[in-house]
């Protein structure tokens, strides 16, 4: 589950962030027409390799980047946000869960 974000401001505080196009969700639904871009935040540069670790074995995620501040986001209609987090995407950050 992910929620859609428009503000920068809506991006939880942490200390590491991963970001990713997902291919998969973009284009359709909320995405129609636009790329969906996942925003995970992590407590540790230990988590966010995890989470980028398990993106990076995903075929469906793209441009795969850990960021040490919030990520900004464009303001156009070409990009959707969807923040995703430990509560309810808590297989992205369990190690080796997309091993390849």
């Amino acid at each position: 589950m992910s929620d859609r974000i428009t503000d920068r401001d809506e991006i939880p505080t942490s200390k590491f962030y991963v970001t990713c196009k997902d291919t998969f969700m973009s284009g359709w639904g909320p995405a129609r027409g636009a790329d969906n871009i996942l925003i995970l935040p992590c407590d540790t540069v230990e988590e966010a390799e995890i989470v980028k670790a398990n993106a990076e074995n995903r075929s469906d995620q793209k441009n795969i980047e850990i960021h040490v501040s919030k990520p900004y986001l464009l303001s156009c209609k070409t990009v959707v946000y969807s923040l995703m987090n430990r509560e309810d995407a808590s297989r992205w950050y369990e190690s080796g869960v997309w091993s390849k």
